[in-house]
Parts: C-alpha cells; sequence; structure tokens
C-alpha cells in the first residue's frame, strides 16, 4: 500500500458551541429521552456536529459518563440537569468526536467485521481516559462534566463527548493544540499498548549497550583504538566538571566526536543490537503511521521518532563515556596528589644536604670520629687473631 493512501486509525474533530446555540440546546433535550437508543430524530441532533460523519447511523450506544457505563433513569435527569445549570450559567459547550478506522480497530482487536460489534467497555475506558487527559490540560478537571456515547455504522466507528462547566470558570473556548494532541495520542496508546514493544528498544539502548559500555573500560587492551579519541575529548572539556553532559551548551564543540566515538563502540560490540534496534524502530514507525496517518500535522507525531530514539542512544551513550572521563580525571588528579607529596619529600632531602657549613663540619667530624672508632676496633680484631696463631704455633712445637 502506498504510504499516502494510509487511512488513519484515529481521527479527533473537536468545536465548541456557547450556551445561546441551538446545539446546546438539542443536546439537553436528547440527554432526558426515554430511549435515545432507538430514536431517530435524537440520532440527527446528537450528531448534528459532523453530519458527514453521521449518514445512515445503524445503533448508538447508551449515554456513558466518568463513572457509569449506562445511565438509568435518576442519573440521566440528574444529568440533564447540570447541563440545565450550565447552559443558564453560559457555560462553553466542547464538542468532540473521536472517528476510527475500523480496519484498523479490528487489527487491534476491539472490531469485529462480520458480526459488526465492538468491545464498548474497551472505547469508554479509552474515552474516560482521553477526557482525562484534556480536562487536567486545560484546568477544568475539577469543574467540567461531560457524557458521551459510541455510534456505530459499517464504514467508521465514532464516539461523540460533549463537556461543560455547571459553574464556569472561563468564558473562551479554544482550547490548546497540544492538549488536543494529548487527547488523541491518549486514545493511540490505550489501543495500541505497545509498552512491551517500546520497553524492549528502551532495553536495547539502557540495558545491552549503554549498560555494557559503563562496564568496559576505554583503557583496556581491546579498547586500544579508542583511547586516542577518548584522550582528545577529555583534553579538550571544560574546566567545569559539572558541564560534563552531553546536552550541555558549553560541550557543542566536542558532540560530533563524542558522538563518533559512540559509534565506533557500538560498531565494534554492539552491531548485531544496533541491527535490532533499528528494525523494532522501523517497526514502530510503521505502527504509529498507520494510527495517525499521513496528514500534515499528524506525521509529525512519528516522523522523528526513529531519530530521537536514535539521538536517546547517543546521548546516553555519551554520556557513559563522560561518567568514564570523570574518573579517569579523578585517578589523574589524586596520582597528581602523590607525585607532588613525592617532589616535596626529595625537596626536603635536597634543603637537608645543603645545611650551613658549621653544622657540615659537625656532621662531617662525627662521621670521621665514628670511622676511626671503627677502624681501631679493626686493628684490635686484627692483633687479637694474629695472638692467637702465634700462639697455637707454640703448642704444636712443644
Amino acid at each position: 500500500m502506498n504510504q499516502s493512501s494510509v487511512t488513519p486509525g484515529v481521527v479527533l474533530k473537536t468545536k465548541f458551541v456557547t450556551s445561546d446555540k441551538k446545539a446546546f440546546q438539542e443536546y439537553v433535550e436528547y440527554v432526558d429521552r426515554d430511549d435515545a437508543k432507538k430514536d431517530q430524530e435524537a440520532h440527527e441532533k446528537l450528531f448534528s456536529l459532523y453530519q458527514d460523519y453521521m449518514n445512515n447511523p445503524d445503533k448508538t450506544s447508551s449515554l456513558f459518563t466518568e463513572h457509569s457505563n449506562q445511565l438509568n433513569e435518576y442519573e440521566k435527569k440528574e444529568l440533564k440537569g447540570l447541563f440545565e445549570i450550565a447552559q443558564k450559567n453560559n457555560s462553553i459547550m466542547w464538542q468532540d468526536v473521536i472517528t476510527f478506522h475500523n480496519p484498523w480497530l479490528q487489527e487491534n482487536g476491539l472490531y469485529d467485521a462480520h458480526t459488526h460489534t465492538v468491545d464498548e467497555k474497551k472505547l469508554m475506558e479509552i474515552t474516560r481516559q482521553s477526557m482525562r487527559e484534556m480536562l487536567k490540560r486545560e484546568r477544568l478537571d475539577q469543574s467540567a462534566i461531560w457524557s458521551a456515547a459510541i455510534h456505530y455504522n459499517t464504514d467508521n466507528i465514532h464516539i461523540h463527548v460533549a463537556t461543560v462547566e455547571p459553574n464556569p470558570t472561563r468564558d473562551r473556548g479554544k482550547r490548546k493544540p497540544k492538549t488536543l494532541d494529548a487527547m488523541k495520542s491518549k486514545v493511540v496508546s490505550q489501543i495500541l499498548e505497545r509498552g512491551q514493544e517500546q520497553k524492549e528498544i528502551n532495553d536495547l539502548i539502557r540495558k545491552n549497550m549503554v549498560g555494557s559500555k559503563k562496564q568496559d573500560s576505554s583503557f583496556k587492551w581491546r579498547n586500544r583504538e579508542l583511547k586516542p579519541l577518548f584522550l582528545h575529548i577529555y583534553n579538550h572539556l571544560p574546566e567545569d566538571k559539572r558541564q560534563w553532559q552531553y546536552s550541555y551548551n558549553t560541550l557543542q564543540p566536542l558532540r560530533s566526536s563524542i558522538d563518533i566515538l559512540s559509534a565506533k563502540y557500538i560498531q565494534k560490540y554492539h552491531a548485531k543490537e544496533f541491527e535490532e534496534f533499528n528494525k523494532k524502530l522501523d517497526q514502530e514507525v510503521e505502527v504509529l503511521r498507520k494510527a495517525y496517518g499521513e496528514g500534515t500535522f499528524d506525521k509529525k507525531r512519528y516522523e522523528h521518532y526513529k531519530q530521537n530514539k536514535t539521538d536517546e542512544l547517543y546521548k546516553r551513550m555519551g554520556n557513559a563515556f563522560l561518567s568514564e572521563m570523570r574518573e579517569y580525571d579523578r585517578k589523574q588528579t589524586h596520582i597528581k596528589k602523590v607525585l607532588a607529596s613525592s617532589s616535596g619529600a626529595k625537596q626536603k632531602s635536597y634543603s637537608a644536604n645543603h645545611l650551613p657549613v658549621h653544622v657540615s663540619l659537625k656532621k662531617m667530624e662525627r662521621a670521621f670520629k665514628s670511622e676511626y672508632e671503627s677502624w681501631k676496633n679493626q686493628q684490635h680484631y686484627e692483633r687479637l687473631q694474629k695472638d692467637i696463631e702465634q700462639n697455637r704455633e707454640i703448642e704444636r712445637g712443644y
């Protein structure tokens, strides 16, 4: 399939209406219907926001909220009352539609094309997680309420969500683009559940490649070809060791050299892991491409994913080398202190050999006296030995 023809797995459409708009009142009226599920007119009113997506509906799920999968009569009246209070207090109504590509839902185990059934409980929980993210980012989590319904047809499954504040805290309806982006990403991440695959990618970076380097000295004989570049980088690091971090601005001139050092190490010892790493990244990009599609904005969600993960690898590997350089510097500093201490002892010895003349003469006098006494003792010993030998000869003569 050509990449440009990929249909996004998830599309998020959003808008807001003010309390004086007809759409607001129609939704309030819809909430309190006895059997909205089978009321064609109610369908049209509920989904009037996006008629192009909502033609010929087959069915709609019952309303659900943060706390209930299916509202009973009491809960519906209570919800309607809150929406009426919000309307009276001139609240904004935020209207969101999350649209799914059915084959993508089926690929991820949430939809059965043969029976035209969907995992409602899963989609409800996904909606809740997405709404929590939106409300938190917009600081509406303490003031807003919402209700939603799942809408089915053979082409696209949709979730329609309406949000209001019974006691408004804001009069602007526009939400931050980053909020809507996070809202959609929450939906995608929960459906894909790529936690294990992403963990494997992270393990290849942190445990396999970088973790191995942390235990491998650059001064081992087998790493001898890395040593010159290691020392070149070390000798050009800033004096302030707090700046010995890969992302520090002052290391910008050295970063390419650090990357080369990392690349040499990876190529020599982790070529297979690096190949597996790239393969997994390509797979992850393809999964995200199917989820978000090829739109100019949505493409940004994944087009740099592989490069970002590769950058993370080089950053962590670079910091592993810089950490080793700090340890090397610590040892070098210790050696210099030892040498300085040794040099001081020699200087002290040198100074002792250059004492004032009268002190030196006294030392020489003591030395000569000692040698003289030793000489006399030696002479006495030799005479004694000679006398003993003469006495032995006399005794043999008799």
